[in-house]
């Protein structure tokens, strides 16, 4: 009987003390969502730029370079850290077409 109270009050612990490790894991899960949103919206923006005619050829192949490298950053699985490097190239395809970063 104490060994079961003990094995009982041993799994309660271990509950209470992974509560907050778990929850602090599906919040970085919810800001890397959230996160790769946002640099999917900037990446359609740098798409859209793109379409434009009157880019000259080496804005272009910057702007192209920077798409396919914020493509890249989100190609594995998705942290917060991979969503922050796809936006920051994305911003600078934009910047490189002479559309403004944000909206």
């Amino acid at each position: 009987m104490t060994a079961a109270l003990w094995i009982g009050g041993s799994l309660a612990l271990l509950a209470l003390a992974l509560a907050p490790l778990l929850t602090a894991r599906r919040r970085a899960g919810e800001a890397a969502r959230v996160g790769e949103d946002r640099a999917l919206a900037l990446i359609s923006r740098l798409d859209h730029a793109l379409e434009r005619t009157d880019l000259s050829p080496v804005r272009r192949a910057e702007a192209e370079r920077c798409r396919l490298l914020a493509g890249s950053a989100l190609a594995g699985p998705v942290t917060p850290a991979a969503a922050a490097r796809a936006r920051r190239w994305a911003v600078a395809g934009l910047k490189a077409v002479g559309e403004p970063p944000s909206p």
